[in-house]
């Protein structure tokens, strides 16, 4: 087993907005929420489903072979989400030009402890929770 890299913990973020997009889509046009609030809230829900259901291994870690490098408590899980949902959520706020706090987030936090720790803050501050892949 190997740890992650940067590029697999954005290959299974990936996956996973994609798939909460699917979600997304027909409740945005069922219930009368401001969108980006619903959008959050289902990013929420999904990884909170997969933490209850699966071991917090989302479909994007499923798909791609990864898993938890041991078996982290339920609180760090809990920790993890609700950390990766507030990182994920940069996506739709920002101070002075669209996406300015995702880049800062991605360019200045998120990338560089993946980079020195394996890891990405949410993880680091979750109790260094880290993924490995088989070889």
């Amino acid at each position: 087993m190997t740890e992650t890299n940067w590029l697999d913990k954005l290959s299974a973020s990936i996956i996973n907005v994609a798939l909460v997009i699917m979600f997304f889509v027909p409740l945005n046009f069922l219930l009368d929420v401001n969108w980006k609030v619903l959008f959050i809230g289902t990013f929420f829900v999904y990884n909170l489903f997969f933490l209850i259901f699966n071991k917090n291994r989302c479909l994007g870690m499923v798909l791609l072979g990864f898993y938890w490098k041991k078996d982290y408590k339920f609180h760090n899980h809990l920790i993890f989400i609700i950390l990766y949902t507030l990182s994920f959520s940069t996506l739709f706020f920002y101070i002075f030009f669209p996406y300015d706090l995702f880049l800062f987030n991605m360019i200045f936090l998120q990338l560089p402890m993946a980079l020195k720790n394996k890891t990405t803050l949410h993880g680091y501050l979750s109790g260094n929770m880290m993924g490995v892949k088989s070889k």
